[in-house]
């Protein structure tokens, strides 16, 4: 695929998480990779486009001046820890799914950069498994969207 087009996007993003909804996640997945192989910006793009969707309910609730966290608790302890704790794919996802819902874009775009670069770096499948994670969020936010839409529905 050449580079995608933002039509392409919508289709091809919008496809896979109707798939991931339905409980394909493999055939979700799958789908994405093309956007993922047309290279670096369309990565970031697909990124953007999933931790959008990911923080949708989060943004809607938003009130006026506030911005999101990323809390992290010792699961032995129940005491605040750092997000340095989590698997560097999980890390990168919860950190840039927060920093895009605070539309911190300069940022989530050097977070992309950095952790892309080491997992290339690196041979390592961090990135794939992160932009995975991602995916999942947004598919988990998608689910909930579609039932609430479904139960609106029945009481009209």
């Amino acid at each position: 695929m050449n580079q995608p087009t933002p039509a392409d996007f919508h289709r091809i993003t919008g496809e896979a998480l109707s798939h991931g909804i339905a409980g394909d996640r493999m055939r979700g997945v799958a789908l994405l990779q093309p956007l993922v192989d047309a290279g670096p910006l369309s990565t970031f793009a697909l990124l953007g486009g999933l931790a959008e969707v990911a923080a949708h309910t989060a943004l809607q609730n938003q009130l006026p001046g506030e911005t999101f966290g990323l809390p992290v608790n010792n699961v032995l302890t129940g005491e605040p820890a750092s997000a340095d704790v989590l698997p560097p794919p999980l890390r990168f996802a919860a950190q840039f799914v927060t920093t895009w819902a605070n539309r911190d874009r300069d940022t989530a775009r050097a977070l992309f950069e950095t952790f892309a670069f080491e997992s290339d770096r690196t041979g390592s499948p961090d990135l794939a498994e992160a932009i995975g994670l991602v995916y999942d969020m947004a598919v988990t936010t998608g689910a909930e969207v579609v039932r609430q839409a479904r139960q609106e529905r029945r009481k009209a």
